[in-house]
């Protein structure tokens, strides 16, 4: 129907058609043609104006516009065409759905887009909101059969109560190095790259201290530092002079499970045997299974804690360690063994691989 047929728009109506608050990037089609249809109707220039939160300079020429050519729509942009189609911009995301680690140039090759740069192609994929590029998170590889086997562990676990979670006494070794190695960020100038207080200093064979832990839900056991290269023997020693002694002041009534993980010195017949004798049963580990292990968790927040120290050599490392142990808050130590559940959910959900954990 022509604009000048239309029928009187009453002010109500006119009043609905008020645009939101703030400024507008573009009148749509349909405002162009009830602006014109308000002009024939016997509105002014700028009430019209007001009503669309435009000048009245923009009526006017819309007006005229429409007098001369009978249209409101827009002339096509004279900048330059998108070398992409929306056709393409659909099966470059469908190519990164398919597999996260693909290369633009790739996509570039694989969809025949040789019109388009490589740079292009991360553009799309960029604006279209649904993915942004990371660098790969870290995560230890874990083989099909060890995949299997975390799922086999979690499914004979995952009906554990919280109860039966605060009776495991978790164990682990860890190194912690002479010199704090995490990354950290400084204020500095756009030339102070190179300012002492503003870059870190990197060893080539950086000292460390390696140590044995174990603690439950509601206290720490012993800190053990580890001297040389620890074999089966030096552990059953470790296991007799350390884990016993935690077993007895935090669990009395021996009414608790030890975890360990699979590692080769704590599956040899040495400690096999000694802790086949002891009264206190093992937890069966699946391999490759660090995210399962809430000590792992407890080693990072054990180094935050020291890493503003500055030791100046091993011992002074370890004694700081070890007072940092000591002063571990109680109720952190019961939010790691209370995480088990959550964190046998996420291996399920994950079909067996590596979890944020």
């Amino acid at each position: 129907m022509s604009l000048y047929g239309a029928s009187f728009t009453s002010l109500s109506n006119i009043v609905s058609m008020k645009s939101s608050k703030g400024k507008r990037k573009a009148l749509t089609s349909s405002d162009r043609e009830r602006m014109v249809s308000l002009f024939t109707q016997g509105f002014s220039y700028s009430f019209i104006a007001r009503e669309y939160r435009v000048s009245p300079s923009t009526v006017w020429r819309l007006v005229q516009k429409f007098m001369c050519t009978s249209s409101t729509e827009r002339r096509p942009g004279s900048g330059r065409r998108r070398k992409t189609t929306p056709r393409e911009d659909s099966m470059i995301l469908r190519e990164v759905r398919k597999t996260r680690r693909v290369a633009a140039h790739r996509i570039r090759k694989d969809l025949e887009l040789e019109k388009v740069s490589c740079q292009t192609i991360r553009r799309r994929i960029k604006e279209s909101g649904e993915f942004k590029s990371y660098w790969a998170t870290k995560k230890p590889f874990i083989s099909e059969a060890n995949r299997a086997k975390r799922l086999e562990w979690c499914e004979a676990h995952k009906d554990w109560t919280i109860e039966q979670w605060r009776r495991v006494l978790w164990s682990d070794e860890s190194p912690f190095h002479l010199r704090n190695g995490k990354r950290f960020r400084v204020w500095r100038g756009a030339h102070e790259q190179y300012h002492p207080e503003c870059y870190k200093a990197t060893v080539k064979h950086d000292k460390k201290v390696m140590v044995w832990g174990c603690f439950a839900a509601h206290g720490v056991g012993d800190l053990k530092r580890v001297v040389g290269i620890m074999d089966a023997k030096m552990y059953h020693g470790i296991l007799q002079w350390h884990m016993k002694p935690s077993v007895n002041r935090l669990f009395p009534d021996k009414n608790c499970i030890f975890q360990q993980d699979n590692d080769p010195k704590h599956t040899a017949h040495l400690v096999r045997n000694y802790l086949a004798n002891y009264e206190v049963p093992v937890l069966p580990w699946p391999s490759q299974s660090p995210d399962l292990n809430p000590i792992e968790n407890l080693w990072s927040i054990l180094d935050d804690k020291v890493k503003d120290r500055r030791p100046q050599n091993e011992d002074q490392l370890f004694e700081i360690l070890s007072n940092a142990w000591q002063a571990l808050d109680p109720e952190l130590l019961t939010k790691l063994a209370d995480s088990m559940p959550k964190r046998i959910e996420a291996v399920c959900a994950a079909r067996g691989f590596p979890t944020k954990y």
